[in-house]
């Protein structure tokens, strides 16, 4: 659904998006880890919680991106990661992922096609925005915000 106030408040916060390609990471509850896998024909990385796969990471190529820790939500995370396998036309899709000691969520997978999240920020209700670009020609500008795994997404009339 849409979010309302999607753009209120807007305090930056590194993403750290220009790291390596992670493989593994310490996060909120334990350790996160993507693991090589034989899928159809090709090797798939899907991804770990603390020896359990992650449902909806799995027959997927997963990366670690960044890890954010969850503002006003002490042990847990929001771990971004990109899923790759769309193919030329859509190269890179995203998910966030919440760690606790409760387990790991996923997001439903999301983006443009981009490979970049632009201005992280946090909104005013803590919650994690970011913009993405368009790919495609025709493609609108996105905003999403997460709370936690669960996403909105909104349509720009152009970029932010």
């Amino acid at each position: 659904g849409k979010f309302p106030a999607h753009a209120a408040g807007n305090t930056p916060f590194d993403l750290q998006n220009d790291l390596p390609y992670f493989t593994e990471a310490d996060v909120a509850g334990g350790k996160l880890w993507a693991e090589t896998v034989p899928a159809d024909g090709y090797e798939a990385k899907q991804l770990m919680f603390n020896g359990v796969p992650v449902a909806g990471m799995t027959d997927v190529y997963v990366a670690i991106q960044a890890v954010v820790p969850r503002p006003e939500f002490v042990e847990e995370d929001l771990v971004f990661v990109t899923l790759a396998g769309g193919g030329n036309d859509c190269p890179t899709l995203w998910a966030i992922v919440l760690t606790s000691a409760r387990g790991a969520t996923a997001s439903a997978p999301f983006g443009t096609c981009s490979e970049a999240i632009l201005n992280p920020r946090l909104t005013e209700s803590a919650l994690v925005a970011f913009d993405m670009a368009p790919v495609a020609e025709g493609q609108p500008w996105m905003t999403y915000t997460a709370d936690g795994a669960t996403l909105w997404e909104t349509e720009l009339p152009g970029p932010p």
